[in-house]
């Protein structure tokens, strides 16, 4: 039911979004609504409370974001409360964020490496999408110890691992299966 919900409502915001030439801004603030959020769960439980009334909501609502949102996100945040659905934000931004990269030529690449990536090589492995996929990439970057060395991409449905933590998972799968 959750995406269900987190749909539709994105699905309206990209509608107004679009109508309203103000897609990119919109993304943006939701994003940081749903950041806030996740980093103050007291927040949403601010605004779920079912003790609280929706105006009182509304007013916090308002002295929180009024002066650094614009009105359709305001706008937005005070349909998610009247409808008690302030907790779905986080999905909301995510399912958001998908319609706009897919309406903007956009793929998200998420690359897990052992330590941060030099700006050369974020700079030379975003050419590299972008020439394989032949669009603009969008680049997730996350550090993982654990796999040693070596790298791993996810977007879409595909993910290619290099990682020495893989390779050396796949020998030892060898190994095992000849002495058993």
């Amino acid at each position: 039911m959750a995406g269900a919900v987190a749909k539709a409502y994105s699905d309206a915001l990209f509608q107004v979004g679009v109508e309203e030439n103000c897609l990119d801004k919109l993304c943006d603030e939701i994003d940081g609504l749903a950041k806030i959020a996740e980093s103050t769960p007291e927040l949403i439980k601010l605004f779920t409370a079912p003790t609280i009334s929706v105006k009182e909501k509304n007013d916090s609502a308002e002295r929180i974001f009024g002066e650094s949102v614009s009105g359709y996100a305001m706008n937005f945040i005070r349909v998610l409360i009247e409808k008690n659905r302030f907790g779905y934000i986080g999905k909301i931004s995510e399912e958001l964020r998908k319609s706009y990269n897919e309406y903007s030529g956009i793929v998200e690449v998420t690359v897990t490496t052992a330590t941060p990536l030099s700006d050369a090589l974020r700079t030379k492995l975003v050419e590299k999408l972008t020439t394989v996929t032949g669009k603009k990439i969008s680049l997730v970057e996350k550090v993982d110890e654990s796999i040693i060395g070596g790298i791993v991409l996810s977007y879409g449905n595909t993910q290619m691992d290099s990682s020495i933590r893989s390779r050396i998972d796949g020998i030892h799968a060898q190994i095992k299966s000849v002495i058993a």
